[in-house]
């Protein structure tokens, strides 16, 4: 008679580090004395892996989704044996493919995508966000547009995906689309990330394009300089629409925000900080990192300037339009005040990075912290090294250097 003796086992596979040092992550079932080890797609990074709990260490999204997936791993394994168990009928073989519950041979690329995309969606403002889910659901309409162009039929086997298939797809963004490189090297990315949930639920073996590379492009990030942000500050604008955006603009540059934690900004988030000082203290609406911010003088008075006399703690601090508005008046803004660059929100928070902060002497780990980052190394792509910056450094070493 079957006894409810089913063992569930979470563990790397540290022999077969990949060239990043990470291990694959593997489900191991164990009912009697049968066994069957199935690779999850995971890879990590054995530090970052707490052997006695079975799950990944920390809060980032990464171990939020792999400790998710976990335990809904075990729930529905679980809820499978205990169905068998009724019927006196205990198979591992067919329990794996009651938990899989698809016929791999037959399982489709937009099948698996849509599949995704629907687990995905259920789990927005628990560990996504929309707008994150909107770029999967943006590399779907792009693959129902695709095969039936590139290969005359509604959908693709698993099985039948190959590197040609990421090359094809690859040059129809660029062809068909217009894509630039480097947003349809992030569509192939999403695609691959995709891919892992075909092998997470055993539809397929590996992932098809784990070898295939799709490399970003460096690419010139725009700020604006000490001069093109003055000549912002001290133009007058008749239009209201355009006084608004320039001052939200103004506030991205001294406080380093994000469009989106700017827009639920609210007096609540304003307190005295380590120093005495008013600091903004929230976290980050993307990362749900903590962001402490000192108020400079600027960012004060524009605060001032939209408070109203109103000191509800839940009150929005600014008057915002959607972010694609934002973004049209910016352009505008540009070039009311003769500036030759493609001014959007995120150039504000570069701005901060490179000319406010790096520019004053502020080190790359305190502008981390400010910016809400996890590591310098993301830092280091909003705070560029000017040439301004270049000189002045370069002064002190004529000075050492004889």
């Amino acid at each position: 008679m079957a006894t409810n003796n089913l063992n569930i086992l979470f563990w790397l596979y540290k022999s077969k580090l990949n060239k990043k040092g990470e291990a694959p992550l593997y489900l191991r079932i164990t009912y009697q004395k049968e066994r069957k080890n199935i690779s999850t797609g995971y890879n990590i990074s054995p530090e970052k892996w707490d052997k006695t709990k079975s799950l990944m260490k920390g809060i980032k999204e990464e171990a939020k989704q792999v400790n998710a997936y976990i335990f809904q791993t075990k729930a529905k394994l679980m809820e499978v044996f205990n169905d068998m168990l009724k019927e006196r009928d205990i198979n591992l073989d067919i329990l794996v493919n009651r938990f899989f519950g698809r016929d791999t041979n037959n399982m489709t690329l937009l099948e698996l995508v849509r599949y995704h995309n629907k687990d995905f969606q259920l789990r927005i403002g628990i560990d996504y966000t929309f707008s994150t889910f909107e770029k999967y659901d943006i590399l779907r309409r792009k693959l129902e547009a695709f095969i039936p162009h590139r290969y005359d039929k509604k959908d693709v086997r698993l099985k039948d995906l190959s590197h040609k298939f990421m090359s094809d797809f690859d040059f129809y963004l660029k062809d068909h689309d217009k894509n630039e490189h480097n947003t349809s090297t992030k569509y192939l990315k999403n695609l691959k990330k995709t891919l892992n949930m075909g092998v997470l639920n055993g539809w397929i073996d590996e992932n098809p394009f784990d070898n295939y590379k799709a490399v970003y492009k460096d690419v010139d990030r725009i700020y604006l300089t000490q001069t093109e942000l003055t000549a912002i500050e001290k133009k007058e604008f008749k239009l209201k629409r355009l006084q608004l955006v320039r001052d939200l603009f103004l506030f991205q540059c001294y406080t380093g925000l994000a469009y989106s934690d700017m827009a639920r900004l609210t007096m609540g988030h304003i307190s005295p900080g380590i120093d005495g000082n008013k600091w903004i203290i929230m976290r980050r609406k993307k990362t749900d990192v903590r962001a402490a911010i000192p108020l400079l003088p600027k960012a004060e008075k524009l605060i001032k300037k939209y408070e109203n006399g109103n000191r509800d703690n839940q009150r929005p601090l600014f008057p915002f339009y959607c972010i694609q508005k934002f973004n049209s008046y910016l352009h505008e803004i540009a070039d009311t005040c003769g500036i030759n660059k493609n001014l959007t929100s995120h150039v504000g928070r570069r701005t901060f990075a490179t000319t406010i902060a790096l520019g004053n002497g502020i080190s790359l780990e305190t502008i981390s912290r400010v910016l809400g980052h996890t590591t310098t190394k993301i830092t280091s792509q909003y705070a560029m090294v000017t040439d301004l910056k270049i000189s002045e450094d370069m002064k002190l070493l004529r000075t050492i250097v004889i």
